[in-house]
């Protein structure tokens, strides 16, 4: 009982609504452009948590925001559940391999393979922005020899997300826009995905011993609330606008990483 009314008073202090602002403005922009790790990672760590406890907070709070956003598509019909589902079991098994893999890393080598993996994505997007990876039509029909031959890419990403996680998002978001959905369609469907990696990983660390409630709770809080603003937002953006923004983020998220490794 004590342990709950000092829990309910962490939450309640000028500390937990930080923590549930924080949540609130993470889940917006990781909705809309797949980066909620650049606003929520750098501002656990700079209050003095542990990378890997600030990852399994990320992990809880993105995962509960994105299943939230996942019942209403679902029972709105925007996406059907049952396509997503294999999807989801791949992004699911590569969150707690990440997960796994990420208590066994030192920080270092965590941040130099988050880097490795954003300067790849951004040239990719960047290659593909004329192309026409970014555009405001309807979604066009999906390939499944292509679909087939990127199954790999939810499990991988997954891994990601797992261990580490910022741009996971973005990640998943370009996977999607690469199999020929429109933006609005592939930050929906990315809900699906966080859903399943965030989840795995969250509990691979709560059974490692390394959540604490007293942030995690006002972290998720605030990222249920932003991410039902993030896609009410998301219909709005222009593909002219996003063009510019995927590759921007992306450069934002390698320069926190390598400030990471730098400082």
């Amino acid at each position: 009982m004590i342990c709950l009314e000092n829990l309910l008073l962490e939450w309640l202090s000028i500390d937990g609504f930080l923590l549930f602002v924080i949540g609130i403005l993470a889940a917006i922009i990781g909705v809309m452009f797949g980066a909620a790790g650049f606003v929520l990672l750098p501002a656990l760590l700079l209050v003095g948590i542990p990378i890997h406890a600030t990852v399994a907070v990320n992990k809880f709070a993105t995962g509960v925001s994105s299943f939230s956003t996942v019942l209403v598509l679902v029972l709105k019909k925007k996406v059907q559940l049952k396509q997503m589902l294999p999807l989801m079991l791949l992004a699911g098994l590569g969150g707690i391999s990440g997960a796994f893999f990420a208590t066994r890393l030192s920080e270092l080598t965590m941040n130099i393979f988050a880097c490795i993996v954003l300067i790849a994505m951004f040239i990719f997007v960047l290659k593909n922005n004329k192309a026409g990876l970014v555009t405001d039509h309807q979604d066009n029909e999906q390939r499944d020899g292509e679909q087939r031959t990127n199954l790999l890419a939810p499990f991988f990403i997954g891994i990601y997300d797992g261990g580490f996680g910022p741009g996971s998002a973005l990640l998943n978001i370009t996977y999607f826009l690469k199999n020929q959905f429109n933006y609005v369609k592939a930050a929906e469907m990315t809900r699906f995905m966080m859903f399943a990696s965030c989840m795995s990983a969250f509990l691979f660390y709560f059974f490692y011993g390394i959540v604490d409630w007293g942030i995690a709770i006002p972290v998720t809080v605030g990222s249920i609330v932003g991410s039902h603003i993030g896609l009410k937002i998301v219909p709005y953006l222009k593909g002219k606008w996003l063009q510019i923004l995927l590759p921007s983020i992306f450069f934002l998220l390698i320069i926190q990483v390598v400030a990471d490794l730098l400082f």
